[in-house]
């Protein structure tokens, strides 16, 4: 009886050769780094590189996402019928709070099988407990935005603070799913922004936050594809160059909105 491996074409072994040689170059880079006392770890987030992995409490951040959040915030904030900066200051604080520390903080330490091995003295009851106090710190400038400005924007704050505590720990579980992520870090963020500017809706901002609900699942998707435990070089490569052609995209359009509405304003 004739196996798998007698009847494999030349191609599959050309293929096969450039695994084994992609394992082989991981696998010296890894006895190097252990013989200078430093595990080198399969990456399983594309930020947890360089500085964002020198501490837990900083990595938390997870700057290189929340600013693409910051950026589709701008661009909620500018192309709303109106603009206020003080508005956009709060709705970014808000943001800063909530979502950037007080989300991914949570999200950590629902995930602590994933993220130990990276930071093996994490206290997970403190960082917790800070991600729970931001969350909540930024509903209290969400309820101060709806008594400045429109009561209606307490709707926001509440979904807002819903997904931001219930999101990281998977309950419920359709909460953390693809579209649980478009909701949550795409939709509801982009749709408050544009509110709060003019305090009203219309099709454009519905379809902006639509659309950028949409684009927030493919970066995410990108991101899981960078699983060097699940994915291949090849792959996770790719996978790292289209994360930062997206960002690039999100910080320009974002930046140069930004200072067109400020000029706009000043003038």
């Amino acid at each position: 009886m004739f196996s798998f491996s007698q009847t494999r074409s030349p191609q599959s072994k050309v293929g096969e050769q450039d695994k084994d040689e992609n394992d082989n170059l991981l696998n010296m880079l890894r006895e190097s780094a252990w013989t200078m006392g430093e595990p080198v770890l399969p990456l399983v987030e594309p930020d947890l590189v360089g500085i964002w992995r020198k501490n837990v409490w900083w990595f938390g951040f997870r700057w290189p996402f929340s600013m693409v959040l910051f950026s589709w915030v701008t661009v909620a904030s500018t192309l709303a019928p109106e603009f206020h900066l003080d508005r956009y200051l709060l709705t970014m604080l808000a943001g800063f709070f909530g979502l950037v520390i007080g989300a991914h903080y949570i999200d950590i330490t629902a995930s602590k099988d994933k993220y130990l091995p990276y930071f093996p003295k994490m206290n997970r009851g403190a960082v917790r407990t800070v991600g729970v106090l931001a969350v909540l710190a930024g509903m209290a400038v969400g309820v101060y935005m709806s008594l400045l400005y429109s009561l209606w924007f307490l709707v926001f704050v509440i979904l807002g603070g819903f997904f931001a505590l219930f999101y990281p720990i998977e309950k419920p579980k359709w909460l953390h799913t693809y579209p649980g992520f478009g909701i949550a870090w795409g939709f509801i963020p982009v749709l408050a922004a544009y509110y709060i500017q003019g305090t009203r809706i219309d099709l454009v901002g519905l379809g902006l936050a639509v659309f950028l609900g949409i684009t927030v699942v493919e970066m995410h998707h990108m991101a899981v594809l960078t699983n060097e435990k699940e994915y291949g070089a090849d792959l996770t490569k790719n996978a790292r160059l289209l994360l930062k052609i997206h960002r690039t995209a999100a910080y320009s359009i974002g930046l140069i909105l930004l200072i067109s509405r400020l000029i706009f304003t000043m003038s």
